[in-house]
């Protein structure tokens, strides 16, 4: 049976028709150097009391599985990626169902993204991955490509957000919407954010799946999120006017605060609908360029815990480079899952391998190859005997999906809200503060706030606005649970 399993592979292999032009942007080799650290990274800060410790038995193993390659475009092919994942060594699998503002499931209202072109019209590659591979204890974790929301070919489809709502794409100080590999959404447009929501959230609440996993969640350069409604927020919000320079601080911290406030809101809605997902990001590996280029603040999110695991891309074709960038992931875990991402694509399969073992070694709590069809140097033909190579050499012990303790057993509880005029406007920049526990933040772009991880108990949360309390509001702090908290004027 296993022969046959494996003749049916290279058969289908053989019949592979040609592949679609791949335009997935590499991570870049860029060197870590040590920097002036801001003050909260200097003290590690754990959002929950209980660690991520990980089991003997336990590491998280997956691969990506990009919709650019096999593996999505007919049953035959997820059941073979499935048998795959069982056959060799892994708990988890990675799909990609949102690919360029398309999807590879079935969109419900309001979400009216279209469906990807060359899909037979009944078939649902999410729901076929979630009925295969829970069939086998296999979780399934739902990729969406975030921001980056068309290649440089812009789509035709009348319903693709590109077309609907231009006016929510980002650009350059020169004007220009196609920024690197394709257009991007604009993290500081409300209206992307929300259309962004609306299909995560179709997503969460129509599908059993075991995690939310964020691609492109960041702006694709320091040149760009200068789409006219960002602007005027910007300017607005800080007095100015004008544009601003590309580099600049100032306007360089307001947009890494649209992603982290977009994030913090999604991950509340998410775990109040289903506790126990698992939200993840797809970050880059060095936490400098993330930080400074593309204003991706992971170190942050983990930090305050508004995501359960990093799946850092760290794709380095020398080891040297890797190693580096593991150590400093996992300092800057935060108590929160790491699953390293290795390039297996750029890689000769030795190299691949001295990676998995050394991010196992430094303690990284899973292991992902990008990608499952596309996992080795030597080209897209040898994928099977590359999987076959990586089971036999790192995965030939089985593994269980490690325990996340802050889901299994919540110590803490968690706040939402939203605040709104008396036209149900979103108020942005609201002020709201638990007085008792010393804690303020402010609304976002949406109207949306929240706390994370507080302690148990009853509290008077507050709204205040130029200084002057409008209203007060009684929460319960339950564990593991999201207590809605809103406001309206």
């Amino acid at each position: 049976m296993k022969y046959l399993f494996i003749y049916s592979l290279v058969l289908s292999t053989l019949l592979w028709a040609q592949d679609s032009t791949n335009n997935l942007l590499l991570s870049l080799d860029y060197n870590l150097q040590e920097e002036n650290l801001q003050e909260w990274e200097k003290t590690p800060h754990t959002p929950s009391s209980i660690m991520a410790t990980k089991k003997q038995g336990q590491e998280w193993r997956s691969f990506w599985v990009d919709a650019w390659n096999r593996g999505v475009f007919n049953r035959e092919q997820v059941r073979e990626v499935v048998q795959s994942a069982q056959s060799y060594g892994y708990n988890a699998i990675v799909v990609q169902v949102r690919r360029r503002g398309d999807a590879l499931y079935v969109p419900r209202l309001p979400n009216t993204e279209p469906r990807l072109s060359n899909l037979e019209k009944d078939f649902d590659v999410l729901q076929e991955f979630i009925t295969e591979s829970h069939k086998v204890n296999i979780e399934v974790h739902a990729w969406i490509t975030t921001f980056l929301i068309s290649t440089s070919t812009l789509p035709k489809s009348t319903e693709h957000v590109v077309n609907r709502h231009p006016e929510y794409l980002s650009c350059n100080s020169e004007g220009n919407q196609k920024i690197g590999e394709g257009y991007y959404l604009d993290p500081g447009h409300p209206g992307a954010l929300k259309w962004n929501q609306q299909v995560v959230m179709d997503i969460v609440q129509n599908y059993n799946i075991d995690g939310l996993h964020f691609d492109y969640i960041r702006y694709p350069n320091q040149n760009s999120g200068f789409n006219q409604v960002a602007l005027s927020r910007y300017n607005q919000e800080h007095g100015l006017t004008g544009k601003p320079d590309p580099t600049d601080p100032l306007f360089s911290q307001w947009r890494r605060r649209q992603v982290t406030d977009w994030l913090r809101s999604m991950y509340l809605q998410i775990i109040q609908e289903k506790p126990s997902m698992k939200v993840s990001a797809a970050t880059f590996a060095s936490r400098l360029d993330a930080y400074s280029h593309r204003f991706q603040d992971w170190a942050h999110w983990m930090k305050e815990g508004f995501i359960d695991a990093n799946i850092s891309m760290n794709y380095s074709r020398t080891n040297e480079r890797f190693e580096e960038r593991v150590d400093d992931i996992l300092r800057h875990s935060y108590s929160r899952h790491v699953y390293m991402g290795v390039g297996a694509y750029l890689l000769p399969q030795e190299n691949t391998i001295e990676q998995l073992n050394y991010a196992r070694k430094q303690g990284s709590t899973g292991l992902i190859l990008f990608s499952y069809a596309n996992n080795n140097k030597q080209g897209k033909s040898q994928w099977l005997e590359s999987l076959q190579t990586i089971h036999k050499e790192v995965l030939y012990q089985p593994a269980l999906v490690p325990d996340m303790p802050w889901k299994k057993t919540p110590p803490h509880g968690n706040v939402w809200g939203q605040v709104t005029d008396s036209s149900g406007q979103a108020i942005y920049n609201a002020d709201i503060n638990i007085p008792t526990l010393g804690l303020t933040t402010k609304s976002d772009s949406l109207g949306y706030f929240g706390f994370l991880w507080l302690p148990l108990g009853n509290y008077k949360v507050v709204y205040s606005r130029e200084g002057k309390n409008i209203s007060e509001r009684g929460v319960s702090v339950n564990p593991g649970k999201v207590t809605n908290c809103f406001f309206g004027e």
